[in-house]
């Protein structure tokens, strides 16, 4: 089944390579900007979302409040876990998004652990 495009912001499940080299279904926020998906044939970047807080300098606690619809437990961001994924690899839409000033924390996380390494 056909999704269509998903949205930068938007929380989907997808199957996420997880470190120990197992694939399982987990939610992922959209990175990418929407137009990406018409130039790279529905490619788009995600972030690992989880309910494990394994290494807490490199997670972001998920407030309900950062979204418009609450997350069924705690959850977190793990801001180093990031993978590109196509629209055929979506398995279910929550219509989720969090809300952009939180968005943008997340993103500027994402750099400051991951490109700056400075975490």
């Amino acid at each position: 089944m056909a999704i269509g495009k998903v949205h930068q912001r938007e929380i989907v499940e997808v199957p996420f390579d997880m470190p120990d080299g197992s694939i399982l279904p987990h939610p992922a926020l959209v990175l990418s900007c929407d137009d990406i998906q018409d130039y790279e044939d529905g490619l788009f970047y995600a972030v690992l979302i989880s309910s494990k807080n394994h290494y807490p300098e490199l997670t972001i606690q998920i407030d309900n409040e950062w979204l418009n619809r609450p997350m069924s437990k705690r959850s977190y961001f793990i801001t180093h876990l990031i993978k590109d994924f196509n629209n055929d690899d979506v398995i279910n839409r929550y219509n989720n998004f969090i809300k952009k000033e939180y968005f943008d924390k997340v993103v500027a996380r994402i750099k400051q652990n991951v490109i700056d390494g400075d975490f």
